[in-house]
């Protein structure tokens, strides 16, 4: 069941998780670094927990509505929007890289996906800073131990930050119910299972998913195994 009430954790991985997205925080030098927005039903929960920090950038791991909803109104409280080049076009127009099930059980799911997106679109952004995969490590310019991992498949610009031992991973993985799992939905099914090799390659301790609480590397391995063996032998 959805969350419909916000759970808050402040400590080694800050977050904020309600209606089965989550929001993220990494405390820097300079400030502070949103990742992800959320969408509409997470907004007034949001507003509140950020005020706590000092939110200068915000990092979206991908242009869908239910990552960058929020990214106009906090845009327009000073903090700068990061995004990844190959999402530019994808901002407020879901079906310019319409999904695919990754699994035939996802099939009907998907096409109601693909509905639903092409009917939703967020408040109007520009980004502040468009990166792409030859220039991920510039975040420790703004005073964060941190890099950009790209993770294109479920979008063409999909990606993540690595930070010390947790890779927040937007929806190249998810704990969906506190279930691990690969995302439902992807552009390029395959170019995800790419991304998925990377995550097994990085052993990160955690995986904070951009839906669901974060989940442990040891229990999201066997998962991606699992479906990297079904899938893409």
């Amino acid at each position: 069941m959805p969350l419909l009430k916000p759970v808050i954790r402040q400590g080694t991985i800050n977050f904020i998780a309600q209606s089965d997205v989550t929001c993220y925080i990494i405390r820097g030098e300079y400030g502070d670094l949103l990742i992800d927005t959320g969408f509409l039903p997470v907004k007034r929960a949001l507003m509140r927990w950020i005020d706590e920090y000092d939110v200068r950038w915000v990092f979206l791991t991908h242009a869908h509505p239910d990552h960058d909803w929020n990214a106009a109104e906090i845009q327009q409280k000073g903090a700068k929007i990061i995004l990844n080049e190959c999402d530019r076009t994808l901002r407020r127009n879901f079906l310019m890289q319409r999904v695919m099930p990754t699994a035939n059980r996802w099939r009907w799911r998907n096409v109601t996906q693909n509905i639903g997106g092409g009917l939703i679109k967020s408040p109007a952004y520009d980004p502040d800073i468009y990166f792409s995969a030859k220039n991920t490590d510039f975040l420790k310019n703004y005073g964060f131990d941190a890099e950009i991992i790209p993770l294109p498949g479920h979008t063409y610009g999909s990606s993540g930050i690595l930070h010390r031992d947790v890779l927040y991973c937007g929806d190249a993985f998810t704990a969906l119910n506190g279930t691990p799992q690969v995302p439902m939905h992807a552009v390029n099914p395959m170019t995800m299972a790419e991304s998925l090799r990377k995550i097994l390659d990085l052993k990160p301790k955690w995986l904070a998913c951009g839906h669901g609480l974060p989940v442990r590397f040891v229990d999201a391995k066997p998962v991606i195994q699992a479906y990297l063996w079904a899938h893409c032998k």
